[in-house]
């Protein structure tokens, strides 16, 4: 049934005054789904008597359908694009059905303050509650261009806001958007304030209050027409470029068609048939994978790893595009896969912040399990100013260097079934590693402990008490503390440490070192090797001599109850501690199994000791190590790791593994899971390419049922085209 709304434009004024006139209005409980052109309508409401209310008026259109709902009905306004369902609360209980977002307070007023505070008091919210504030004036200079329409833009801002809620998105001041964090346990509250420049109305104001509902938008797929992934899988080279030309004989023929439409709905299709195909095959000893962005590009693809396909078996290496395409002729497989975890300092300003739209699921179980906002230090990693981020202190970059471990290992091991064979982690990656790996208990619990504890604040970092310690300074005394990257050898450092007695070597790491200490006798001892160095501009005193006296205390620190499971884990957990005493095995007792004092303790070792990244590469690689992928925020353990199997070649680390002849670089493989100034999917999807051509087992099940979401709406579209097409004929 669709309702005329009449005259009763000039009403909704008088509506709002007598609303002012109340000491406080009852609070609304009212459901809402936005539901787009190409949506179908929920089956709880199929059967649903629906009464609909075209967009002429905004306001207007508003207050009698909340007129009509507090009398029980469902009402739909509908726009051009789109359609804004409300119904009482009960009835989307009644009718199981998952609302985006409640309408909690709708208030008119002269001033937006005005209607702001009497929104929030019918809403029976404090302002402190609301987490997201926008603000819409809509005025003659908005409504020059007769296509865009005030009452549009209103029911626009509206329906925006609650989408945003159910994707759990928020958009900064600079347009930016990321994951909508609240405290643990708070529900998102929103405000939308609209001003509207008309001289024809009296209360120029309008204030509406949203809360959270249960429903949340689908996950995007990682796949569409404009991201193509395709996999070929052979048992020789023959049979790639069999499959190869195959597919691009499939391609030319999507090409010859004429609509759009069809075109995208091919390509899906397409995709979704490939996926299946590979998914049902019998694990052929080669693979390869192929992105594009566009058929044409997907066609270039095809060619060039046709062209480089016979060098790459000669070679026994690998081939890899810029578009993500990759093949490598000698797969690793899963038995040779290490998660290796970055240190601090990598985390970065709105890292991750796409990933939430395609794993929703994830990121509620998340929430679900500890206080997602305070594992990624949200208010300073998503703050509108970079500078916020860049300064964080070493605590605070800390845990969000865990968090971001931590989210990512329950990406590709939860939504995609890819499980390590080993783990290690670069200086405090090692306890990022504990932590995402299924072995502490509460690992939620070090993130309050990491912000208040004297180690993490004034010990290590900040006031440098141990420091002034071994020094013999005072509570006065002024430490300038820096750290320097150098291309130097350690041998040369070393050399001359006597001479500068508050120098430490933090960090061996390839073709560099890190110098860490006193700032002035850094300088002195760089301008002595002749070499420049790369200040980090970071205080802190890990893996120098002073941290030793803070041994006992990071082991208290770190020691965490383990689940049960944990005990006798199938990973290999290797451990800097034990690569600088020469040992080569994983960490464990005589019985090779795990408990809280060993991990502590292992912890401890790896902090307070000067630490030897190219000797855990290298001892990582004898106990079996050759797929490296970096689990944490961007790729910089991925450059280290090349720079190091590139300079070890010639040492024969492995020479009891491989032939003399044989390339060490070319039998490892670095993949970063995430990369600063590239795009989350892209990278995630290359990842992806890069294991499952290494033959690693990953499910494809979270690419097949966004295909099959994909082609839902493909459909869905073609329907509500052939039924306006129709409606047209008629008229």
């Amino acid at each position: 049934m669709t309702l005329n709304n009449g005259t009763l434009n000039k009403g909704s004024a008088t509506q709002s005054d007598s609303k002012l006139d109340q000491d406080e209005a009852a609070p609304l409980r009212v459901a809402a789904l936005v539901i787009n052109m190409a949506d179908v309508m929920p089956n709880e409401l199929s059967n649903e008597p629906i009464l609909v209310i075209e967009l002429d008026r905004f306001t207007t259109n508003l207050e009698m359908a909340l007129d009509l709902v507090a009398a029980g009905e469902v009402v739909s306004i509908q726009a051009p694009q789109s359609s804004l369902v409300l119904m009482p609360a009960l009835v989307a209980a009644q009718r199981k059905l998952h609302p985006h977002a409640y309408l909690a307070g709708v208030q008119y007023a002269k001033t937006a303050d005005e209607a702001s505070n009497l929104a929030l008091k019918q809403a029976k919210r404090d302002l402190s509650a609301v987490n997201c504030q926008r603000t819409l004036v809509i005025n003659n200079e908005q409504v020059s261009h007769p296509e865009v329409d005030r009452n549009q833009l209103a029911f626009d801002a509206l329906c925006q806001l609650i989408i945003d809620i159910a994707q759990r998105t928020i958009t900064r001041d600079d347009n930016s958007r990321h994951y909508w964090f609240t405290e643990r346990y708070q529900a998102r509250v929103a405000r939308l304030n609209l001003q509207f420049d008309s001289a024809d109305s009296a209360m120029k104001h309008a204030a509406i209050v949203l809360t959270q509902g249960t429903g949340r938008l689908k996950a995007r797929s990682l796949l569409k027409a404009q991201r193509l992934f395709f996999l070929i899988s052979g048992t020789s080279e023959a049979e790639l470029n069999q499959g190869l030309w195959a597919l691009a004989a499939e391609l030319d023929s999507i090409r010859l068609m004429s609509e759009n439409s069809k075109i995208t709905s091919s390509l899906l299709e397409l995709m979704q048939h490939n996926l299946h195909e590979f998914e049902i095959s019998t694990s052929p000893r080669f693979a390869l994978t192929l992105q594009a962005t566009s058929i044409e590009s997907l066609a270039q693809e095809i060619a060039c790893m046709s062209d480089a396909l016979s060098q790459v078996f000669k070679e026994k290496g690998q081939y890899k595009t810029p578009a993500g395409s990759f093949f490598t002729a000698a797969p690793l497989g899963q038995q040779h896969l290490a998660f290796i975890y970055p240190g601090v300092g990598t985390v970065y300003h709105d890292m991750l912040s796409e990933l939430h739209h395609y794993f929703p699921a994830l990121y509620a179980r998340l929430e679900q399990q500890g206080d997602l906002k305070a594992m990624l230090q949200a208010d300073e990693i998503y703050h509108s100013d970079k500078q916020i981020t860049e300064q964080m202190a070493l605590g605070d970059m800390a845990i969000a260097g865990v968090g971001a471990s931590y989210l990512l290992s329950k990406l590709l091991m939860d939504e995609f079934d890819v499980k390590p064979q080993y783990a290690l982690g670069y200086s405090m990656g090692e306890a990022s590693m504990w932590a995402s790996l299924d072995v502490w208990q509460q690992p939620h619990l070090l993130i309050d402990k990491t912000k208040s504890d004297p180690l993490f604040t004034s010990v290590i970092s900040g006031d440098l008490s141990a420091v002034r310690s071994a020094w013999g300074l005072t509570d006065s005394d002024v430490i300038h503390w820096n750290s320097f990257v150098v291309r130097c050898t350690p041998e040369s450092i070393h050399s001359m440490l006597e001479q500068y007695p508050r120098v430490y070597l933090a960090i061996t790491q390839g073709d560099t070192c890190v110098i860490a200490g006193c700032e002035h006798s850094c300088q002195l001892l760089l301008k002595a090797l002749g070499k420049r160095g790369i200040a980090a501009n970071r205080v802190t005193a890990m893996h120098t001599t002073p941290a030793l006296s803070q041994h006992e205390n990071v082991i208290a620190f770190y020691e965490q109850n383990i689940v049960p499971e944990a005990v006798s884990h199938p990973v290999t957990f290797i451990s800097a501690a034990d690569t600088g005493k020469g040992i080569d095995r994983g960490v464990g007792d005589e019985q090779g199994q795990l408990n809280p004092k060993l991990i502590a303790t292992s912890i401890a070792d790896t902090f307070c000791n000067s630490l030897d990244f190219t000797a855990l590469i290298q001892s990582a690689t004898r106990q079996g190590a050759r797929l490296f992928v970096e689990i944490g925020a961007d790729r910089q353990n991925c450059t280290l790791i090349d720079k190091i199997l590139k300079s070890s070649n010639s040492e024969k680390l492995i020479d009891n593994l491989l032939s003399p002849s044989t390339n060490l670089t070319s039998q490892c493989c670095t993949i970063p899971l995430n990369a600063k100034g590239s795009s989350d999917i892209a990278t995630l999807l290359k990842a992806i390419g890069q294991l499952i051509s290494h033959r690693v087992p990953v499910s494809l099940t979270v690419l097949q049922l966004g295909l099959k979401r994909q082609l839902a709406l493909q459909e869905q579209l073609k329907t509500t085209d052939a039924a306006n097409t129709l409606l047209k004929g008629e008229a």
